[in-house]
């Protein structure tokens, strides 16, 4: 059998038959190298993939690589060096063929990696996303959340230019320049320090992260900046005439106060329940869940949101028989839902530590993995990281 021995799903009659995917697309060897170089970006500024060169992507039919000749076969494997800002990285991997007319020769397989702390550009400083089974230029706005996404640029650390000073809660400010062993300073002083106020051309601004976290009114800068509690009865959402919405509660404060805010609504909502513990002979009364493990999934959801996002917020929503706290954007840098156990990765850095100085985190990995272990010492399934495809991430108690 014919099989790629790097990816072994890839095997000929995969290759010849299987649809396009997010992962895999088919060339034929006569593209131009400065042509296939965009696909080659794309993939590796989205979850990586594999190119096949040598088979038709209009018949798919195997027409190798031998008779364009060994210049242009060395073009393909040039291509990322000649083409891309910076070189991305890839594999390649020649598998011997017989062509549509029976004669042997052999087809190129150019396995891209996924690019996780960089954005891939093409030498004209255009910008291509693989997105489903096409490849298609991003531009504006979206490559801004892409260098997001890939730590390159860091919304928190750009600057607000409508915010001043006396748009900042001085009660917050007094309490972290305590936190911080700083009382006898001035706000501006801590601010720069810990790189809150910054000079952008000539002028001194507060960055997003500065508002976000000590905003008097939050939603003048930021709407989304909210956490939205929904309590539906039943197990699922009904719209229309079975609607089963029972609660509705908006929390739109500064990180600073959300976090608390937002506990206390959550909070106020769960059930207990009452058994025989049979290890005492005692009735023992528990909560619905266990108070770390839903705090500690709703204080990363505020942590660690996508806050360049437009239009989303964090989302709770309680059913009878499971807790979803939803967060906009996608899992930050190397973090995925297989891995999330034991890597630690803070997309908003700055936050981040404000919020460890507060006591609401502790920055050690260990937030996640006393989910786990809660969640077991209730008798409760483990909790279920998703990623859409689309802009927010959820995680299921």
């Amino acid at each position: 059998m014919i099989q790629s021995a790097i990816n072994t799903m890839l095997t000929l009659v995969y290759m010849t038959t299987e649809p396009e995917n997010k992962y895999f697309d088919r060339k034929s060897a006569h593209i131009k190298p400065s042509d296939l170089a965009p696909w080659v970006a794309a993939f590796a500024n989205a979850e990586g993939g594999t190119i096949v060169i040598g088979i038709s992507d209009k018949t798919h039919r195997v027409e190798g690589i031998n008779s364009v000749g060994a210049d242009k076969i060395n073009l393909f494997l040039n291509m990322a060096k000649d083409y891309c800002k910076p070189m991305p990285q890839m594999q390649e991997e020649f598998l011997s063929v017989f062509n549509e007319h029976g004669e042997a020769d052999r087809i190129l397989l150019l396995h891209v990696e996924a690019s996780v702390d960089r954005l891939i550009y093409m030498k004209n400083d255009s910008v291509y996303l693989r997105i489903g089974d096409r490849t298609r230029e991003v531009k504006g706005e979206d490559i801004r959340r892409l260098e997001y996404s890939k730590g390159t640029r860091h919304y928190e650390d750009e600057c607000n230019l409508d915010a001043k000073l006396t748009d900042l809660d001085e009660e917050l400010l007094a309490k972290y320049r305590e936190r911080i062993g700083a009382a006898g300073l001035s706000d501006e002083q801590v601010l720069q320090a810990r790189g809150f106020l910054v000079d952008w051309h000539g002028e001194q601004h507060l960055t997003h992260a500065a508002v976000l976290l000590f905003a008097k009114n939050i939603i003048r800068f930021y709407p989304t900046c909210r956490v939205r509690f929904l309590r539906y009865e039943g197990e699922t959402a009904g719209t229309g005439i079975r609607m089963n919405l029972v609660k509705d509660i908006n929390v739109e404060l500064p990180i600073l106060r959300m976090v608390e805010k937002a506990q206390e609504v959550v909070g106020a909502q769960l059930r207990e329940f009452t058994s025989l513990d049979p290890a005492t002979g005692k009735f023992r009364t528990v909560p619905e869940y266990p108070e770390f493990a839903w705090q500690e999934g709703l204080i990363n959801a505020i942590t660690h949101r996508e806050y360049a996002m437009s239009g989303e917020y964090i989302r709770v929503s309680m059913y009878d028989d499971r807790l979803e706290i939803q967060s906009p954007g996608r899992l930050p840098d190397i973090v995925t839902v297989n891995n999330i156990r034991d890597t630690r990765f803070s997309r908003n850095m700055r936050i981040a530590r404000v919020l460890t100085e507060f006591g609401w985190v502790r920055e050690l990995n260990e937030g996640v993995k006393r989910i786990y272990s809660d969640m077991a010492e209730f008798f409760l399934e483990d909790p279920e990281y998703t990623e859409p495809s689309g802009a927010a991430g959820t995680v299921d108690a």
